[in-house]
């Protein structure tokens, strides 16, 4: 999209904004990526049916259109409702954008999941080498395996 003329740019606003829903995060992502201001009715409609990791995408959209600061009580009210990893995994890349501290200091929670993929991906998201969720995994992994084979 980055490499669009301004004409052709205009139809995709247009096609991404006709196509905006609560089941395809693709448009609402794109919308904030090219910062559509002509998008934030849809978004704000859309915001108001979603929740969970869809409420924290379009949340993140919007904050990239408009640095709506209202939309960090959101993703810090929702982000805990979400309970899916691979849900979590596609947010938590977001997280950084938002440049506050209470989300810094959740995506830092995040990086002690239970779940090896959040934890890792929090990890990543926030900049940080990984080796450390890689080094505590395999120790559980370990522990788990020779108390297996142990006890069978």
């Amino acid at each position: 999209m980055d490499k669009l003329s301004s004409d052709e740019l205009k139809t995709a606003e247009a096609d991404l904004i006709k196509s905006a829903n609560v089941g395809d995060t693709w448009p609402i992502i794109g919308l904030g990526h090219i910062k559509s201001t002509q998008a934030l009715p849809t978004l704000y409609n859309l915001l108001d049916k979603s929740k969970k990791g869809f409420k924290v995408t379009i949340a993140y959209a919007i904050f990239q259109i408009c640095q709506d600061q209202k939309m960090i009580d959101i993703v810090l009210d929702e982000l805990p409702k979400t309970t899916s990893q691979y849900e979590l995994i596609d947010v938590l890349y977001m997280l950084p954008a938002f440049k506050d501290d209470k989300i810094t200091r959740l995506l830092n929670d995040y990086c002690d999941h239970k779940e090896y993929l959040v934890a890792y991906n929090a990890t990543r998201a926030l900049g940080l080498s990984t080796d450390e969720v890689v080094k505590k995994t395999r120790q559980q992994n370990e522990k788990k395996n020779f108390w297996k084979k142990l006890f069978g």
